[in-house]
């Protein structure tokens, strides 16, 4: 592989960010026709808000999940990505987070851990468009929710 292709800038960019603490994540579990990573959502939440968790599944059994990133993605789409990201969002009226930032202190042991549990994914050759194989160089996600996507360009090659 020549060291000017897009493929060798986008390996750069993943083994800087990886050496940084991002995770190298897989498109394989990313959905394309919800613009998200499922899985990636699920994991947090069970692992950051487990009592919430155990008291939606003892009401929804297995359709939690799907029902929860339903609700998920209709907030998105009114409120945007941002949005959720910050402030969650409400599922049969309890509040979900889907990320926890940094206290000004540590005086909260509890506050760090939770801060400690998000998960940077750092993803290459993302399925951007639900009807075809496109596909957009980099996405950026914070547990699960994707929030840059990066298309690299080099003009050494056209």
């Amino acid at each position: 592989m020549k060291a000017t292709t897009e493929k060798a800038f986008e390996a750069y960019i993943q083994e800087t960010m990886s050496s940084r603490g991002w995770i190298t994540g897989s498109s394989i579990v990313w959905d394309k026709q919800k613009a998200l990573f499922p899985d990636h959502i699920i994991s947090f939440i069970k692992s950051t808000q487990g009592e919430l968790w155990a008291q939606m599944e003892k009401l929804h059994g297995s359709e939690l999940s799907a029902k929860l990133i339903d609700t998920l993605i209709k907030e998105r789409d009114t409120k945007g990505t941002m949005h959720i990201i910050r402030h969650g969002f409400k599922f049969y009226g309890k509040p979900f987070k889907l990320a926890y930032f940094k206290p000004a202190h540590g005086l909260v042991k509890e506050t760090i851990e939770l801060f400690n549990k998000n998960q940077l994914h750092v993803t290459r050759q993302v399925a951007c468009h639900p009807t075809d194989s496109s596909t957009v160089d980099m996405v950026l996600s914070i547990n699960g929710i994707p929030f840059v996507t990066m298309e690299l360009k080099n003009p050494a090659t056209g």
